[in-house]
């Protein structure tokens, strides 16, 4: 009888002081072990609302988990949904192995720099790690399908036993319903199941559709631990449970040093200036200069009749005379997206109307982390009360107008159309402080 051990967290969401803590713990842990123990990621290590995950696409957060150790990290939606898939090679990169996820592909492979599954071996015992995550129809814009997820994660574990694997581990960042209900359809295939995505911390685990699967709640608060035995009758589970990692323990000297390194190479990287602005663009309401030269770049790019821009997209104001890369991503780290759209005359009287709603400009949601909209800025349309005016002509409701913003103001997340255009176009992969950056070189 030999024995595995899985460590594992996820969701930790930018903490980095805590996934240093979870790192030490799980060294020690390593340290103290008479058997194989592997340490797995549960995906959504990124937060665009913690600057150096913001500033660097997230690629700090994996130079992290590569720092402790990581044996394997499954995609998730922290960095892929506001990034693209662009951004995979350089988390491959930063971790030292390719991130996982078996169920997206792009032009009918799976998307460059990620891998499906992997094999580890370790003390003569091999472990197939196969990744699957949760897609958001926001997917289809950056180029992505989804595989039917149980067809790649059979075909996966299948090719794993194949190839000698004595346990198969399903990585999950598809939340705990997904992954119970997934479950049927992998008996005999895989093994265990190590989740994330949905937060649940699962203290003895969820074994109710019969495959164990275990998740360690998220923010890095909990290390997870499964212990695995296997012998010639086959795997067991024996055991699943998360530690607590108190907010004093120590932190790993290695992700703590990285850490620091990364914050080195950030503040090295936005030093570089971009640009001059004869006078400041500060942030105010409701006409926001800041937001309005962000629109201006959005407009720069893609000419339009008209351009809209919610203020929640900058956070603060350029000054006046040189203007750093570092100014640009402190006025926004928006991963918003340039896209234009077709509207009627009707549509964009619609959008002007709800922006001007006082429960609007307050309304904040979980994808502005907690801001407000704020008053839409206009560029090429002028308001008067009920009069709206586009290029110096009365808005006609008949007429097609050409309209430039970010994914948001079009989306339905937007609040203020109800539905997606038709003719909705997002121009990928650059995202807002790029554009504004290219903006500023321009001039």
């Amino acid at each position: 009888m030999r024995r595995l051990e899985l460590l594992h967290w996820n969701d930790v969401h930018g903490r980095y002081d805590a996934l240093a803590r979870l790192s030490a713990r799980a060294r020690a842990v390593r340290e103290d072990a008479d058997h194989p123990v592997l340490l797995l990621d549960g995906g959504d290590v990124e937060e665009t609302s913690v600057r150096l995950s913001a500033l660097t696409y997230g690629v700090a957060g994996w130079r992290m988990l590569g720092a402790a150790g990581v044996d394997a990290a499954v995609v998730g939606n922290g960095g892929l949904l506001r990034y693209g898939p662009t951004v995979l090679p350089r988390y491959a990169e930063a971790l030292g192995s390719p991130p996982l996820v078996c169920d997206l592909e792009q032009d009918g492979e799976t998307p460059g720099g990620a891998a499906p599954s992997t094999m580890i071996d370790r003390d003569g015992l091999r472990v197939g790690i196969i990744g699957m995550t949760d897609y958001y129809p926001q997917y289809d814009d950056l180029g992505l399908t989804e595989r039917g997820r149980v067809t790649a994660v059979r075909r996966e574990a299948t090719a794993l036993r194949r190839d000698g694997a004595d346990v198969v581990v399903l990585l999950s960042h598809a939340g705990l319903n997904q992954d119970r209900g997934i479950t049927w359809a992998l008996h005999g295939l895989v093994d265990v199941v190590v989740g994330g995505h949905t937060h649940h911390l699962l203290k003895k685990g969820d074994r109710k559709e019969g495959l164990p699967i275990a998740q360690a709640g998220w923010r890095g608060e909990h290390l997870g631990r499964v212990l695995i035995e296997v012998d010639e009758d086959g795997v067991r589970v024996v055991e699943m449970t998360v530690e607590e990692v108190a907010e004093d323990a120590p932190g790993d000297p290695s992700v703590l040093a990285e850490l620091a390194a990364c914050e080195r190479d950030l503040e090295a990287w936005l030093s570089e200036p971009v640009g001059r602005l004869d006078e400041a663009a500060p942030v105010a309401q409701p006409e926001n200069p800041a937001a309005l030269l962000l629109l201006e770049a959005l407009l720069h790019r893609a000419p339009a009749d008209l351009g809209v821009l919610m203020s929640v997209h900058v956070r603060e104001g350029l000054p006046a005379g040189q203007v750093t890369r570092g100014h640009v991503w402190e006025a926004t780290s928006s991963p918003g997206n340039l896209t234009t759209a077709t509207l009627t005359g009707a549509e964009v009287r619609r959008m002007i109307t709800r922006s001007q709603n006082e429960e609007f400009r307050a309304h904040t949601s979980r994808g502005s982390r907690g801001r407000p909209f704020g008053a839409l800025q206009l560029i090429g349309a002028e308001v008067d009360g009920d009069d709206v005016r586009v290029g110096g002509e009365p808005l006609d409701d008949e007429r097609a107008y050409r309209v430039t913003g970010s994914d948001l103001e079009f989306s339905s997340y937007g609040l203020l159309l109800d539905t997606r255009p038709d003719s909705y176009e997002t121009r990928l992969p650059e995202i807002l402080p790029e554009l504004l950056e290219s903006y500023l070189r321009s001039r």
